[in-house]
């Protein structure tokens, strides 16, 4: 199905990382014509990115770029997914050379938009408090939407996947709300390039599912699903992204890559209706 993979573990950081390979920043692991590379470290988000386009005008094939932050949010909210969320949250997100961003002012402005309730994002530093974004959880009292995306949902309950966050949940240790904002910020960037615009489709939204699996498919990825434990490597940023690409390299090789971009066969009409519009799915998930 594709002729280069990339896997990219994000990063929300406000600041670059150090020079030496650490956890907590990007890393993205590829393969194309039988060749694997290394875990690559980067320091920025702009730096990853910089690679990633620089990867997929070098290998003008079709190609799937892996993301480990959510492409959409729980049907309601109003704040959609795929590039309609990406696009309406580039207009206001800045990020500067060595990651400095507003994020949190930007999760404040939603949340006004939103309701009038406290929320749906929460979690800031103390500097970054205001009546619009808390630092402690609120109660979730939002009657149109729900906390959990439909795969999050299903994850917690059936496959007792706990440590999967919200992404309402913006900071501290299993935040990914974060990431999902500065991550669809640069992905509304890079659906604008001129080299590669008109092969960039936002899975499933664009795709319908495995129906339009071609040019350059964006997915939404969870490292958590794929063992990572015997890939010798230090850091566990590195061991995810080697561990996802190969996972899909290994569909591929046995003619199933196909079926994990299709829609989960139990999912009822309305529900696969709110993930392929809104919420988009995590690849892998069956």
């Amino acid at each position: 199905m594709f002729d280069l993979v990339i896997m990219v573990d994000w990063s929300a950081a406000a600041s670059a990382g150090p020079a030496k390979p650490s956890p907590d920043r990007c890393w993205l692991a590829w393969a194309a014509g039988g060749f694997r590379s290394d875990a690559e470290y980067f320091r920025t988000r702009r730096d990853c990115m910089k690679r990633i386009r620089d990867l997929l005008v070098s290998h003008d094939t079709s190609a799937c770029v892996g993301f480990d932050f959510p492409f959409g949010y729980p049907a309601g909210s109003g704040l959609g997914g795929g590039r309609t969320a990406a696009a309406r949250i580039a207009k206001t997100l800045q990020s500067d050379k060595q990651d400095r961003n507003n994020r949190f002012d930007v999760a404040a402005r939603l949340n006004a938009e939103i309701s009038s309730s406290p929320g749906p994002f929460w979690g800031c530093p103390a500097a970054s408090a205001s009546p619009q974004l808390t630092i402690k959880k609120p109660v979730f009292s939002h009657d149109n939407f729900h906390e959990w995306r439909i795969v999050e949902k299903y994850l917690r309950e059936k496959k007792k996947q706990t440590t999967i966050s919200s992404v309402w949940k913006l900071y501290t240790t299993g935040s990914v709300g974060s990431q999902s904002l500065t991550g669809l910020k640069e992905l509304s960037d890079f659906a604008q390039i001129p080299e590669t615009a008109h092969r960039v489709k936002f899975w499933p939204f664009e795709t319908n599912w495995e129906a339009d699996i071609n040019g350059i498919v964006l997915t939404e990825i969870w490292p958590s699903l794929n063992n990572h434990g015997c890939y010798d490597h230090p850091i566990k940023d590195a061991r995810q992204v080697l561990a996802a690409r190969d996972w899909l390299l290994e569909k591929i090789a046995d003619g199933t890559a196909q079926e994990a971009f299709s829609r989960p066969a139990w999912l009822s009409t309305e529900d696969e209706k709110k993930c392929r519009m809104e919420e988009g799915w995590i690849l892998g998930v069956r």
